[in-house]
């Protein structure tokens, strides 16, 4: 299993703190709607919406999320939303350090 470290208003001493997280579904969207959520990630989207009831810390402490990316990136954000319609928590990722996981 691999480890992130997903932030939401953090302190300082959070910041070297990694979580075990389970991608349950990779959602690939145009780069220009990758920018979009870059720009506005306390937005609401469409595609956290529908995907929420896969997103949740289970009770190992595990974080289940979705990973959004673009097909022309070589990285993307994993996102927890926490029940809501935004990325509540998110935390980047390159590509590579998933292949032959999950893409």
């Amino acid at each position: 299993m691999m480890k992130v470290h997903f932030d939401t208003k953090s302190l300082s001493q959070d910041y070297n703190k990694l979580d075990e997280f389970i991608i349950e579904k990779v959602v690939e969207v145009s780069l220009k709607e990758f920018s979009k959520y870059i720009n506005g990630t306390l937005s609401d989207f469409d595609y956290i919406k529908v995907n929420k009831h896969l997103m949740f810390i289970d009770e190992k402490q595990v974080w289940h999320c979705i990973f959004l990316t673009a097909k022309e990136l070589d990285h993307g954000i994993l996102i927890q939303s926490d029940g809501h319609n935004f990325a509540r928590y998110s935390a980047y990722l390159e590509k590579s350090e998933i292949e032959g996981i999950v893409l």
